[in-house]
């Protein structure tokens, strides 16, 4: 019996010993690692979520070339609700008729890093923030959950703000505070 324990020690220990070189081959958590925590859907209305786009020297609208900025993708997604009538039948449910954005970012000269030796870099500091405000609107028949918009004069997005929603239903949001219902844009750029 003294055997038996003895060697059911040693294979424990042996089992313990392979299992340490595994949990230092796990990936550790260092200061580069990026964490994003899901929208806050008490203070925002609406999951709101932006793709960046590859960026366009110009295009053109009605005949003129018009410079352009960064593109983006703004994807709405209203939180499903388990809303009734009066009848017990379950209502439509709400969808993004209207919404107001702002987007906030930098110029492309302030993101730009002289490569001549001696040159002073740019920094975001030295410049101020732009921003750029969109209307964007739909119908109760081809609501919003996707919409393109292109910036004028910014090209460097950093986050996106929404200040005001329309419902389906006739109801509506505004934002109360500033930055209540922010987001920062997708940091992955789709290119053909």
């Amino acid at each position: 019996m003294r055997t038996s324990m003895i060697l059911s020690l040693l294979l424990c220990a042996l089992l313990l010993a392979a299992a340490l070189p595994l949990a230092g081959q796990s990936p550790a958590l260092n200061e580069r690692s990026q964490f994003r925590f899901p929208p806050d859907h008490m203070a925002c209305p609406v999951d709101l979520r932006a793709d960046r786009r590859a960026g366009v020297i110009s295009r053109e609208v009605d005949g003129k070339t018009i410079p352009t900025g960064q593109g983006l993708v703004l994807h709405f997604r209203v939180p499903s609700e388990t809303a009734s009538t009066s009848q017990g039948n379950a209502a439509t449910p709400r969808r993004v008729i209207s919404a107001d954005i702002t987007v906030h970012g930098y110029t492309g000269r302030v993101i730009a890093q002289p490569l001549t030796a001696g040159a002073k870099p740019l920094t975001v500091g030295a410049q101020s923030e732009l921003t750029e405000d969109f209307h964007l609107t739909g119908s109760v028949a081809n609501p919003l959950t996707e919409k393109a918009v292109w910036t004028a004069k910014i090209h460097g997005i950093t986050w996106i703000e929404l200040t005001r929603v329309t419902f389906s239903d006739g109801s509506s949001w505004q934002r109360t505070i500033p930055s209540e219902c922010r987001i920062e844009p997708s940091l992955f750029v789709l290119v053909k």
